[in-house]
């Protein structure tokens, strides 16, 4: 019993020596300032998938222009959930941020209390929906 005892302590204790140093090596490091006369970086997606008590408004008709590149994927525009209302995000054509990224439309599926949003979103991987 005594050695199961130490041997757990010292595992307890190398777990978490090893993710305090692992912690402490992490750290924020601000953007790059932004070349002259260009914008501000998008802002990164907010990609909480909410449970929210009333379901999405109907989608709203778009027209869509010529792509601007053969690189670009056209996003179709979606209703998005802040976690206090619903905001209509217009289409557009946007360059995948890596090769091999795909766009994952937004999800609206009718739960119990309401209605689970998933977020649209780029990735990499096959998203499979239950």
């Amino acid at each position: 019993m005594r050695k199961v005892r130490n041997f757990t302590l010292a595992a307890a204790v190398l777990v978490f020596a090893t993710g305090v140093s692992v912690a402490r090596t992490a750290s924020a490091q601000p953007h790059p300032p932004m070349p002259p006369g260009m914008g501000a970086p998008p802002p990164m997606p907010d990609l909480h998938v909410r449970i929210v008590t009333e379901a999405p408004p109907p989608r709203r008709h778009e027209v869509v222009v010529v792509s601007p590149g053969p690189h670009h994927t056209y996003i179709k525009g979606y209703w998005h959930h802040s976690g206090e209302a619903w905001a209509w995000s217009d289409g557009r054509w946007s360059e995948p941020p890596r090769k091999h990224a795909h766009w994952v439309k937004a999800h609206y599926k009718k739960v119990k209390g309401g209605t689970r949003y998933t977020p649209g979103h780029w990735s990499y991987e096959k998203v499979i929906y239950n």
